[in-house]
């Protein structure tokens, strides 16, 4: 009896936790079906811009020269159409990991740092509004617009109606993100929908697996229930809809009355559709012990009531006092 209860219980909890997650996955992917993707996006006011030179123009180091460590992989780019070696050492599988490299003109070999106001010309070139930018700050992670970055990233606010921000990487000023409201009411429902409370950037995580295995429990719990409810005799299925009427005394009136009930309800059932209510806080799940009536007719002691009611009660009571919230469904 202490397992069914038990079973009951973490059933009970169960379809709460998870029931309030699965609003929260109804009205995000609505969200989802009517949103703008352009809009969320973030993109309004992003343009398109080359920093590229022409190669011709410029006479090339050798790489031997530019760092004595060694390499896990050498790229020739340009940042504001000067060229530059980009010297990765160690990197992640995807670009938004953690990443170790540096920066070295490709005609002098000298390390390079990019600087505010080459970050802010960068972001200029690349904002096409009529806000006003600020001056950019050299942010570490982790970064709300972008929790998935793991690198330092140079931030610049845009003064515009949608709260324009842009990102460049920090060491090469790549543009990496152009983030808006929209973009962020956009992130905000994926982090709803994935579960992503702990601000991993994803959906692989503990959280969502933990919600996967409650998932499951909650059927392995509710199918228990089911077949514990069978062998109890308090779950058949009746195809009659039959109905017939039951005498109900109210000793407290002094008064009696007949109820039409059909043969599939339960008495606790039966009586509220009589207008008759007894108090009951499992809804009729037959564990709360609270709506008691008095039946002339001898049932069956169900598991429940055992737990609820001491053994010499059950046995010397005269007229059985049986628990209405057991469902013992009418005959």
């Amino acid at each position: 009896m202490q397992l069914f209860k038990l079973n009951t219980s973490l059933h009970k909890w169960l379809s709460l936790l998870i029931g309030v997650q699965l609003l929260v996955w109804l009205g995000t992917g609505l969200y989802f079906s009517l949103m703008d993707s352009a809009k969320a996006r973030g993109n309004e006011f992003r343009q398109s811009y080359s920093q590229k030179g022409n190669l011709a123009d410029f006479e090339f180091i050798k790489l031997d020269k530019v760092s004595e460590d060694l390499a896990l992989e050498v790229n020739l780019i340009w940042i504001l159409h000067q060229p530059y070696y980009h010297v990765i050492y160690d990197k992640g599988e995807h670009s938004y990991q953690k990443y170790h490299a540096k920066v070295f003109d490709a005609v002098t070999g000298q390390p390079f740092v990019l600087s505010k106001q080459q970050a802010l010309m960068i972001a200029q070139n690349t904002y096409s509004g009529d806000g006003q930018l600020a001056m950019p700050m050299l942010v570490q992670p982790l970064i709300t617009d972008y929790v998935r970055q793991q690198n330092p990233m140079w931030q610049v606010a845009v003064n515009d109606a949608n709260n324009t921000t842009i990102y460049l990487d920090g060491l090469t000023g790549k543009v990496l993100r152009h983030v808006n409201d929209d973009s962020r009411l956009k992130d905000l429902m994926m982090k709803l929908h994935f579960m992503d409370y702990g601000n991993s950037g994803g959906f692989n995580h503990w959280l969502i697996i933990a919600f996967a295995i409650g998932c499951l429990l909650l059927s392995i719990t509710g199918v228990t229930w089911l077949v514990q409810l069978y062998k109890n005799g308090l779950l058949s299925i009746k195809w009659s809809k039959k109905s017939h009427r039951i005498a109900v005394s109210f000793t407290n009136q002094g008064t009696s009355s007949d109820i039409s009930a059909t043969k599939s309800a339960t008495v606790l059932d039966g009586l509220a559709a009589s207008h008759v209510f007894l108090p009951s806080s499992c809804g009729g799940g037959g564990t709360c012990g609270k709506c008691v009536f008095l039946s002339t007719k001898k049932l069956p002691i169900t598991l429940s009531e055992k737990d609820i009611y001491r053994q010499n009660s059950l046995r010397m009571a005269i007229v059985l006092v049986a628990n209405i919230s057991a469902l013992m469904l009418i005959q």
